[in-house]
C-alpha cells in the first residue's frame, strides 16, 4: 500500500504505480507492506512483524528503525529539516493497513501442544493423525468451536509476548465453564491499577455501581488479599493485589453481579483465588479476540 502524507495531516492513497522509481525497490509493487511518502522526499516503511523505518538522515544513509505506539504520535527527526509529526490517529491508521496484511504473531504448533494439555476433551485432539499440527486445518475449524478459538488465540499471543503466567488463568477459565461468563443477566467488569486506587474513569463506574470512594480506599487501605466486599444493590467486588515485590506490584478489581457470583461461589463452589483467576482469564479471551480482528484472514 502506498500512501502520502497531506499538508492538514491526514493520508491519501494512492496508486502503486505513483511510487517514485529510485523506492520502488525499496518497496517493490505487490509487496505486503505500507509505504508513507513525506515532505523534504522521506519515507516512512512497515512491513511485517511491525518493522518500521524511516528514511530521515542524508542520501545514501541508512533508514533507521523506529517503533510505532498505538494512540501515541511521533516525531520523525529529519536531517536539515523541520520534524515530521504523525498525530495519534495517524499512526492507528498506518498501524491499522499494516496488520490488516500481516500473518498474526506466534507459533502454533507450541500453541496447539500447550493447548491440549488442558483441552484434552475436544475432538481435535483426539484425532489420531494429529491434524491439529496443521495450522491451517486447525484454524479453518475455530469457528465451530468459539471457546477453543478464544483459548488458542489467548494463549497464542500470550506465549508470543512470554507471558506464561496466562496458561493458568486459561486452565482456571476453562475449569470455571467459559460459558458461564457469557450468559445472559451475568455480569462482570475488570479494572487494572499499578496504584492502590483505581483511576478517575474506574472509579466512576465503581461508584456507578453503589460503590463509594470511601468504600474503595477502606479497601486499598487494608494490608490482606484478596479482599471481598458486598453490595446489597449491585454485587460483589474483589481487590487483588499481584507482584512478589513492592515496586512491580500492580491491583485488580473485580465486579460481579448477583446472578454471576451465586453461579461461580454457590454453585460451582470455586475459591475466591479461582474466581479472579478465571475472570482473568475471560478478560484475555475478550482482549485476543479484539486483537485477532486486525490481522490478515479474520473471520468477521
Amino acid at each position: 500500500m502506498l500512501l502520502e502524507l497531506m499538508s492538514d495531516g491526514t493520508l491519501a492513497e494512492l496508486p502503486p504505480e505513483n511510487i517514485p522509481p529510485l523506492l520502488a525497490e525499496v518497496s517493490p509493487p505487490g509487496d505486503s507492506s505500507v509505504m508513507l511518502l513525506l515532505p523534504h522526499n522521506k519515507y516512512l516503511l512497515g512491513r511485517a512483524g511491525e518493522n518500521w523505518i524511516f528514511s530521515g538522515q542524508k542520501t545514501g544513509t541508512p533508514p533507521q528503525n523506529v517503533y510505532l505506539y498505538e494512540s501515541q504520535s511521533i516525531s520523525l527527526i529529519n536531517e536539515g529539516a523541520e520534524p515530521t509529526v504523525l498525530n495519534a490517529g495517524t499512526v492507528n491508521a498506518l498501524r491499522r493497513e499494516l496488520l490488516s496484511m500481516s500473518e498474526p504473531p506466534g507459533n502454533h504448533t507450541a500453541t496447539v501442544l500447550m493447548l491440549r494439555t488442558f483441552m484434552k476433551n475436544y475432538p481435535v485432539f483426539m484425532s489420531e493423525d494429529a491434524e491439529y499440527l496443521d495450522e491451517k486445518i486447525f484454524t479453518a475449524g475455530l469457528d465451530k468451536t468459539p471457546i477453543l478459538k478464544k483459548a488458542y488465540w489467548a494463549l497464542r499471543f500470550a506465549m508470543n509476548r512470554a507471558e506464561l503466567e496466562t496458561l493458568s488463568r486459561l486452565k482456571a477459565w476453562v475449569k470455571a465453564d467459559p460459558e458461564t461468563f457469557s450468559q445472559p443477566g451475568h455480569d462482570m467488569r475488570l479494572w487494572f491499577s499499578i496504584l492502590e486506587m483505581p483511576d478517575e474513569n474506574a472509579i466512576e463506574e465503581l461508584e456507578s455501581l453503589s460503590f463509594s470512594r470511601l468504600e474503595l480506599k477502606r479497601m486499598a487501605e487494608q494490608n490482606a488479599s484478596p479482599i471481598v466486599v458486598y453490595n446489597p444493590v449491585s454485587g460483589w467486588l474483589i481487590l487483588g493485589r499481584f507482584g512478589r515485590q513492592r515496586d512491580t506490584m500492580f491491583f485488580l478489581w473485580a465486579f460481579y453481579n448477583h446472578e454471576l457470583w451465586n453461579e461461580l461461589r454457590e454453585r460451582k463452589k470455586l475459591s475466591i483465588n479461582d474466581i479472579i483467576l478465571s475472570s482473568w482469564g475471560e478478560y484475555e479471551t475478550r482482549q485476543a479476540m479484539i486483537e485477532r480482528a486486525k490481522y490478515k484472514g479474520d473471520v468477521k
